[in-house]
């Protein structure tokens, strides 16, 4: 009569957590059962493959597809961006100061756009100066 072994003791005995007189007994009953050295593969594999596992969103920066979009893609659409919206905005400003409207009008929205400009770009200079004290900077999901 050959000897039973659970698949408990089984995974116990492959991360080697026995006591010696029951590793013996599981490495007998090893030797004279194939179907429970086909298990023990079984459940070798799966622990090999738990172990590779990974949580992590992976590293793209290795990709080639990643090097091309920071180097290629990304640089030539923010130039094409910013070069975009400045040329709308000369063309608006010329548009606005060459018009018809009185003096006053035009420095009123002036004075509105600058006042908006200052804001947005003391709250990013903020922020910026917040992120270079920032403890948790470093911290990933």
């Amino acid at each position: 009569m050959k000897p039973h072994i659970t698949k408990d003791e089984l995974m116990l005995f492959l991360d080697g957590e026995l006591d010696p007189e029951a590793h013996e007994r599981v490495r007998r009953a090893l030797e004279n059962d194939t179907e429970l050295t086909r298990e023990l593969a079984i459940f070798r594999a799966m622990k090999g493959q738990f172990h590779e596992l990974s949580f992590d969103a992976g590293d793209r920066r290795g990709s080639v597809w990643a090097r091309v979009d920071r180097q290629l893609t990304r640089p030539v659409g923010w130039v094409l961006l910013t070069g975009g919206v400045l040329a709308w905005l000369l063309y608006g400003t010329y548009l606005f100061a060459t018009g018809p409207s009185d003096a006053w009008e035009k420095l009123a929205t002036g004075a509105v756009v600058i006042g908006v400009l200052l804001l947005l770009g003391s709250v990013i200079a903020e922020r910026y100066r917040a992120s270079l004290t920032d403890p948790y900077r470093d911290v990933h999901r």
